[in-house]
């Protein structure tokens, strides 16, 4: 079935060239350039405006309480514009409105002259509620002229002709500026130095002066426009308070009623900001008193003294010498005798903090713009500034002079 068989080899020449053809192309893309044309819609409408005249309507007034108002408030206005006519306080002032008017300062009136050898020296200052005068006291020889010597010093807080004045004798003063050629008005008489006046605001036309002496005693009354009237309260702290206070004096019966007894020795006192009623006071013997006008608390059954005291603070080791409450916050300020300035809450009876002083001080004043900011002078001539909120010290402003020992008065003007 199968047989081998040889057959003759076929050849044939192979088609594969060796040699490759090559060619060389350069491509380039060509830069394509866009062309935008900027196409916005443009949207119209047409809005027919028309003006309607409306007729206005006239007004309705009731006439009978027209009337009846201006029967009710023109007796008031009249008296006002009368007393601002007929005043001469400021007869012999002429205004400057020149660039330099801010720093000039004239000379007025001197209310009582009394010519004293010895060296004086300012007790205090007082800013009209205007803020344009500033009322200066002196102290001279205090013994020899009791009568001449003011120890404390207050404008109205409404009416800038009425002053009033504390002096050494234990008098309370009240001046009227628009007529200076008269007498003073004898408000009251302490058995002791006069140590501070202070005018409380009461209605439209009444207010209160309050003062306080180093006979323990405190005096309020009632000023109207038109009369004054006699105290209206006597309030007194009773010594057993303190116990560093002596026990009262024995007469030479053996007895003697608490109503005839002076009180703690009072140094200042100062209302609060927040609510009127309660005040703080500070003694001779370092003790700092929380008291309200509220309170109705007889001494010895005598009801026409009163004990204010309502709560007793963490007290001084020294004397009070000044106490200033915040007209901002719910704290006050003391300063004493020790040297040291305390800053306390009115609902705690400790310090919130102390600040020691180099000196003693004398003063505190609150000062413009920051009413967190107090200044304290006394002794030295340096009137140092303090935050109440932290105790820090702020700065601290240097008077010296050759011939100057300490600052006794500093007051801050809240109107300029």
């Amino acid at each position: 079935m199968f047989t081998n068989r040889s057959l003759e080899a076929v050849s044939f020449n192979s088609q594969l060239s060796t040699t490759k053809s090559q060619l060389s192309t350069n491509i380039q893309t060509t830069e394509i350039v866009y062309n935008q044309t900027p196409a916005q819609a443009v949207e119209t409408r047409d809005v027919e405006i028309q003006t309607t005249s409306v007729e206005k309507m006239r007004p309705e007034i009731n006439y009978e309480k027209l009337a009846e108002f201006l029967n009710k408030v023109t007796p008031n206005v009249l008296e006002v514009l009368d007393k601002a006519y007929g005043t001469n306080s400021f007869e012999d002032y002429e205004p400057n409105t020149e660039e330099n008017s801010l720093t000039s300062t004239q000379f007025l009136q001197k209310i009582r002259s009394m010519e004293s050898k010895s060296k004086m020296k300012v007790s205090d200052m007082s800013w009209s509620i205007s803020g344009r005068t500033l009322a200066v006291s002196y102290k001279e020889d205090c013994k020899s002229l009791p009568s001449a010597c003011v120890t404390s010093l207050a404008y109205h807080p409404t009416r800038p002709s009425i002053i009033a004045a504390g002096l050494f004798n234990g008098d309370v003063h009240l001046w009227n500026l628009n007529d200076v050629s008269v007498a003073p008005v004898i408000i009251c008489h302490h058995e002791d130095s006069i140590s501070q006046v202070y005018w409380k605001a009461g209605t439209v036309n009444v207010s209160f002066l309050i003062s306080s002496s180093k006979d323990g005693y405190i005096f309020m009354h009632k000023i109207a426009v038109s009369n004054i009237s006699r105290v209206s309260k006597r309030l007194k702290i009773v010594k057993e308070y303190n116990p560093r206070e002596n026990s009262r004096p024995r007469s030479a019966g053996g007895t003697r009623e608490r109503a005839m007894e002076s009180g703690l020795c009072i140094t200042a006192f100062d209302f609060s900001s927040r609510d009127p009623i309660f005040f703080i006071v500070g003694t001779l013997c370092g003790g700092i008193y929380k008291c309200s006008l509220d309170r109705v608390a007889p001494i010895e059954n005598d009801e026409t003294v009163m004990d204010p005291v309502i709560g007793e603070y963490e007290s001084h080791e020294g004397s009070i010498t000044c106490i200033k409450c915040s007209p901002i916050r719910n704290i006050f300020v003391t300063a004493g005798t020790d040297k040291e300035i305390r800053i306390y809450d009115f609902e705690e009876l400790t310090s919130l903090r102390s600040i020691s002083s180099e000196n003693t001080i004398v003063g505190l004043t609150w000062m413009m713009g920051n009413q967190d900011i107090l200044a304290t002078y006394g002794a030295g001539s340096n009137i140092r500034l303090y935050n109440v909120t932290d105790g820090r010290s702020v700065t601290n402003v240097n008077f010296e002079k050759a011939d100057r020992e300490n600052t006794s008065c500093l007051r801050v003007n809240f109107k300029k």
